[in-house]
C-alpha cells in the first residue's frame, strides 16, 4: 500500500499545479514536446480514468487521451476528482495483484509506478511551462528516481516511445531535474 500513498502524494501535488493554471497559459510550450501547456493539462486529465480502467481489470484505452477533458472547467478541479476516483480503484479488493494487459504486463504495484512516474514527470513539465516550483513532492520524486532513474535505457525508449533520449542535467541539479534529464528533458 506505500506505493498508493506516494501515488496519493504525487497526484494531490499535480492538483495543486493544475490549479494554478490559467487560460492564458494553455498555449505555452512545454517541456515534453508533444505537448502545450493545454494539451498536457488534458493528457494529465486523461490519465486519471486511463488508470481506473487498468485497476478495475480493463485494458488500455488510448481513446481517452483523444478528447478534451478541460472544457470550461478549471483543470485542477477536474484532475482532483479523476485523483479521488484512481485512488479509490487502487483501493479497491484484488486491484494491486491484478495482472495488467498493458505492454511488457504487469501487475498493479508496477502500474502505480508507471502512474507515479508520469504524474512526477508530467508535473515537472507542467511546472516549468507555467513558471512554477518543479521540486515537486520530496518523498513523491525520491520514488520515482529510486524507481525508475538507470533502469530505462535509451535502447528500449525508442522500442516504446514514450521518452526522448536521456539528456545531461547540471551538476548539483535537484533530484526532479536529474529525472526529468534522464527521461529526455532538457533542463
Amino acid at each position: 500500500m506505500y506505493e498508493i500513498v506516494l501515488l496519493e502524494k504525487a497526484l494531490n501535488h499535480t492538483a495543486g499545479l493544475l490549479g494554478n493554471v490559467t487560460p492564458d497559459q494553455y498555449g505555452r510550450p512545454t517541456p515534453c514536446e508533444d505537448f502545450d501547456v493545454r494539451a498536457l493539462a488534458n493528457h494529465l486529465l486523461a490519465g486519471n480514468p486511463y488508470y481506473v480502467t487498468l485497476a478495475q481489470g480493463g485494458g488500455p484505452d488510448f481513446s481517452l487521451f483523444a478528447r478534451d477533458r478541460i472544457g470550461d472547467e478549471q483543470p485542477g478541479d477536474v484532475y482532483a476528482q479523476g485523483a479521488k476516483d484512481v485512488l479509490a480503484a487502487w483501493h479497491s479488493e484484488g486491484a494491486l495483484g491484478r495482472q495488467m494487459p498493458v505492454p511488457g504486463g504487469g501487475t498493479g504495484p508496477r502500474i502505480v509506478d508507471l502512474h507515479l512516474l508520469e504524474a512526477v514527470l508530467h508535473s515537472w513539465d507542467l511546472a516549468t511551462a507555467t513558471g512554477q516550483d518543479r521540486t515537486g513532492d520530496p518523498d513523491a520524486v525520491q520514488a520515482a528516481f529510486a524507481g525508475w532513474y538507470g533502469n530505462f535505457p535509451d535502447d528500449i525508449r525508442a522500442a516504446t516511445g514514450m521518452f526522448g533520449p536521456s539528456r545531461p542535467a547540471p551538476a548539483g541539479a535537484p533530484t526532479a531535474d536529474r529525472l526529468a534529464a534522464y527521461f529526455g528533458r532538457t533542463v
